[in-house]
């Protein structure tokens, strides 16, 4: 599952380990910050190498200024918190920058919350067993920040909020204001904070202290939360509460088991899974991890991100193969559908054919009969208009002498056009065949202008030009009565034209 990790819970004195995912968690142990601590922690983090891990920092040196910067973003945002952070912390190696809210007059400057583990060398044999092992560390994070989450959990509605909680023999109180952190200090364990009324000085203090760096408006009122899974804070409360400027409630074990949707007997077996619980899952607002122990835990993400394409791309490849599959069941079983009704519709045939009369001709010859009786049908060109467009040019040449006139009606010709042949003669003919032609297309012409009659050509004419005739008559003196006729033949194309 992509949201299992482990927790530590580190102090300078041990550290512990809570496997956690979503709906389950397990508390693997602690350890000492010795030697043989060291290898049986090792044991547990060479069992879940493959876990990111988050480590949860409890201790006195922590510092935390609130600062506001210019709105800018990027890598200039990048440059800017590193040379702020530099210039506040000097070389401190475990920094880091929170952008909590940008303001709402002036400038409107970004709000950061700067926060540093001054000295961390404690932290060193920890980090190398991480390293080591290749183990990808998510970050390194305050435990005030898990303690916020805490009271997102308990739902405080307080703007001014100061959480007292004491764990491992030491008191943190942590400030926030509109449940984000803004300071938080470590009482330790040398400290006696469990003697009665000591815990009530130390919040006090708190107060004035945060009064003083204008961090908690003096007119405010501070509401301080008791949480102890001891009882000892409980004493507090009281002399807390007949201050003007406090408002005390303390928090039960079995609320905040309820919150945090663990069991009461596992949370009162290990009161430090709390904060833990409560960071769990969440997004990582404050990291002070260097870039350097963080390099793992990117090549976890890409590893992780490339693990989750690939399996994004082979649902995707079920998927489409499924639904082709289905698409194909589903061509297969109309083709059979199709099959089934073409064998029953041939069958339904071949016995209607059954009853058929037996044919005399091929099916073939029906269909030219079929087609030659639509022809005969078909409307015919008459033949008197025929005669009248050709009697036309005739009248209008009146030494053109008609021998013959013929027509066809032809299937290959279009519908209503009949193929003409007419053979004329030119009378009075004197001999002169130059004239003759002149005359003879000039009759060509007139017919051409008729709007009936197309393609007409010249078929035969009164010149023979074959090279193999021979010529005869005389040249002198002849007879122009006893000349050959100028005999000639057309062709021509009549369509009765339509309106």
């Amino acid at each position: 599952m992509f949201d299992h990790r482990l927790l530590l819970f580190a102090t300078p004195r041990q550290i512990g380990v809570l496997d956690w995912r979503p709906g389950h968690m397990h508390w693997l142990g602690e350890f000492s910050a010795n030697a043989e601590g060291l290898a049986a922690f090792r044991k547990i983090v060479v069992k879940h190498a493959r876990l990111p891990v988050l480590l949860v920092v409890d201790t006195v040196d922590e510092d935390y200024r609130s600062e506001a910067l210019p709105h800018v973003q990027g890598h200039a945002r990048d440059e800017l918190l590193a040379r702020k952070l530099k210039q506040v912390f000097r070389n401190t190696r475990f920094t880091g920058a929170w952008r909590q809210a940008r303001e709402k007059t002036g400038r409107r400057d970004d709000r950061y919350l700067l926060a540093a583990l001054p000295d961390a060398e404690w932290l060193t044999p920890w980090l190398s067993v991480l390293h080591r092992e290749r183990v990808p560390l998510a970050g390194i994070t305050p435990l005030a920040l898990a303690y916020q989450h805490l009271l997102e959990k308990l739902r405080e509605p307080s703007s001014h909020t100061l959480l007292a909680c004491r764990l491992n023999n030491s008191l943190r109180l942590s400030y926030y204001h509109n449940g984000l952190l803004r300071f938080s200090r470590l009482i330790g364990g040398d400290t006696p904070t469990q003697l009665p009324g000591n815990a009530a000085d130390e919040i006090a203090k708190t107060q004035l202290y945060l009064s003083g760096q204008r961090i908690l408006p003096r007119e405010a009122r501070l509401h301080v939360l008791l949480l102890d899974p001891s009882g000892q804070l409980d004493s507090a409360q009281a002399p807390l509460n007949a201050d003007p400027a406090f408002s005390t409630r303390r928090v039960d074990m079995s609320s905040l088991a309820r919150a945090l949707r663990i069991p009461d007997a596992f949370l009162a077996a290990t009161p430090e899974v709390a904060p833990l619980a409560a960071i769990a899952g969440e997004a990582l607002e404050l990291n002070l991890a260097p870039p350097e122990l963080l390099q793992h835990h990117t090549e976890f993400r890409w590893r992780r991100g490339l693990h989750a394409a690939a399996g994004i791309v082979a649902l995707l490849g079920l998927g489409l193969t499924a639904a082709y599959w289905l698409h194909a069941r589903d061509l297969d079983d109309q083709a059979h559908q199709l099959a089934q009704q073409y064998q029953q519709f041939d069958a339904r045939y071949q016995a209607i054919a059954r009853t058929f009369p037996t044919q005399a001709i091929a099916p073939e010859q029906l269909v030219q009969t079929v087609s030659l009786a639509s022809r005969l049908d078909g409307a015919q060109a008459g033949v008197g208009g025929l005669l009248a467009a050709i009697g036309q040019p005739l009248l209008a040449a009146p030494d053109i002498a008609l021998d013959s006139l013929s027509w066809t009606d032809e299937s290959l010709t279009p519908a209503g056009e009949l193929q003409v042949n007419l053979d004329a003669a030119l009378t009075p003919f004197d001999g002169n065949y130059r004239v003759a032609m002149q005359r003879i297309e000039a009759f060509m012409q007139t017919l051409q202008t008729m709007p009936s009659i197309h393609g007409v050509s010249l078929r035969s004419s009164p010149v023979n030009a074959d090279s193999r005739s021979t010529l005869s008559g005389k040249t002198l003196g002849a007879d122009a009565a006893n000349a050959p006729a100028a005999r000639f033949s057309l062709s021509l194309s009549y369509r009765e034209a339509r309106p």
